[in-house]
């Protein structure tokens, strides 16, 4: 390549002036460059003819140029002159993850919708036959507005001589990418061997640490998501994670709390001690630490409110029922105590089994392993859909997902309370007597529509039965343009 190619100022095909090198890779450098045809900041990435990729390199380039997703950074040109071979991309204002990370690791929440962001857009690359196989914090960039982008798709792995042999190692390759983004995200260490601006991660026995390890308060299923990816590989009895179709449902499913368990004493030492923080210290949702205190304080005066105006409703009713029992004489005062066991009369009904339900053209599976937590009596627990992007109903994907509640045996419901999160669901309470495989099994009784927060489903007439589906017809917008149901808790009376 002739000396003069590198310097800043010179023209590229009379067009793309050199402004300011980015870096180096190999015999590879790139720039940040000006179109002086149109007048915009463009990407440059050159190349020397003799190098022994350069084909390899605009080949890529111009697969990766047909693919038209906005997650992707466009390559706007790519040729060879004779001297060198060069590829452009857009340039965008926008920080990468490693700047993102400067002053530590997202939240839970962020680096979930971020990933998953990434993981979609790779999906949708494959099934172009492109993959990108070699993801690095400086590939993920979010710009000033917030939009994730991804830059190198193809070109980058053509550089570093990244080979694959299959469809499904690209896929497994891409998939560890998004998981070493992932980890990245939440812990603010790269788990690869390459050198990055990240600090590296730790190992024990030259086996990487999970994220819980580095980082205190990660959640249960983003570690499990990349420990999967990154990690399963090296334990004996552990699935490996391979496919993108797979991490991208696992992301959408996530659950990004995480309880925060009885404070113990402090590790002897002192913090400085401690390498890794220890998981009580930390507890995180989708939201930012003060916003998290400030609702948790709001939460607390509103429960005390809740409580004392509770207590004085109790008296007074007390206080009223013991005046009325003592001036009728037509009041049997053995059974009045029993009956304020009871909500208008209604008392819980047991619920002794419970399964997630999604009959065809789902595929059966619905995060049936979170059901319970629906009957556990604690809100903070929840069970959620799997993410959607389109809504249910005529023209969705599906008519909708939901649990059945098994009740042992046929018995009188005459309400069932359903703790809703999210803006606006539409929910079906429907009935069967035998154990329904289809939709067609149940007997609708009762529904509401555009509903969140507690939410009371009574039959339009008195039933009797075994079996209860509570059936989410349409779920609330999360994440921009996808959908997903969040049931706290539900509870059953007759």
């Amino acid at each position: 390549m002739p000396p003069y190619v590198v310097e800043t100022g010179a023209r590229i095909v009379d067009r793309y002036r050199l402004e300011q090198a980015l870096g180096e890779t190999g015999s590879t450098s790139y720039w940040r460059a000006q179109d002086e045809l149109l007048d915009r900041p463009v990407g440059v990435c050159l190349l020397g003819k003799d190098a022994d990729n350069a084909g390899r390199i605009l080949s890529a380039a111009r697969q990766a140029a047909a693919v038209s997703d906005p997650r992707f950074l466009r390559v706007l040109d790519a040729s060879d002159t004779g001297d060198m071979v060069y590829v452009v991309t857009e340039w965008v204002a926008a920080s990468s993850l490693a700047d993102l990370l400067t002053d530590g690791p997202m939240s839970p929440g962020e680096a979930r919708v971020m990933v998953a962001e990434i993981a979609r857009a790779l999906e949708a690359a494959h099934q172009q036959g492109l993959g990108h196989l070699c993801l690095q914090p400086e590939h993920i960039l979010r710009t000033t507005q917030g939009q994730v982008k991804v830059a190198g798709l193809a070109v980058d792995a053509a550089v570093r001589g990244v080979h694959v042999s299959s469809p499904q190692d690209a896929n497994r390759r891409d998939v560890e990418g998004c998981a070493a983004v992932l980890y990245a995200a939440l812990t603010a260490r790269w788990p690869g061997d390459e050198q990055t601006a990240l600090s590296p991660a730790p190992r024990e026995n030259g086996i990487l640490c999970a994220p819980r390890q580095v980082r205190a308060g990660v959640p249960d299923d983003l570690d499990e998501i990349a420990s999967r990816a990154l990690i399963a590989r090296h334990r004996a009895g552990s699935r490996p994670l391979k496919t993108l179709d797979e991490l991208v449902s696992l992301l959408g499913s996530a659950h990004v709390t995480t309880r925060m368990p009885a404070v113990g004493p402090a590790p002897a030492g002192g913090p400085d001690d401690t390498p890794y923080p220890p998981s009580y210290l930390a507890a995180y949702d989708d939201t930012s630490r003060g916003r998290r205190r400030a609702l948790s304080r709001l939460a607390w005066v509103l429960a005390a409110l809740v409580l004392t105006a509770g207590l004085g409703l109790a008296a007074w009713q007390l206080a009223t029922a013991a005046f009325d029992g003592g001036s009728s004489g037509d009041t049997d005062p053995t059974t009045g105590p029993s009956q304020t066991t009871s909500t208008n009369g209604r008392s819980p009904v047991e619920v002794v089994g419970i399964s997630s339900f999604d009959p065809p053209p789902g595929d059966g599976e619905e995060n049936g392993d979170r059901a319970e937590r629906v009957l556990d009596g604690d809100i903070s627990t929840v069970w959620t859909t799997k993410t959607y992007f389109d809504q249910f109903g005529p023209s969705g994907l599906k008519e909708g997902v939901g649990l059945v509640l098994d009740l042992g045996r046929g018995q009188s419901v005459s309400s069932v309370a359903v703790t809703l999160r999210g803006n606006s669901s539409d929910v079906e309470l429907r009935t069967s007597d035998e154990e329904g495989r289809r939709l067609e099994d149940f007997d609708v009784v009762g529904e509401v529509s555009g509903r969140s927060g507690l939410v009371e489903i009574e039959p339009k007439e008195p039933v009797e039965t075994r079996y209860l589906l509570v059936w989410l017809t349409a779920l609330p917008q999360v994440d921009g343009g996808s959908y997903r149901g969040t049931i706290a808790e539900i509870q059953v009376r007759g």
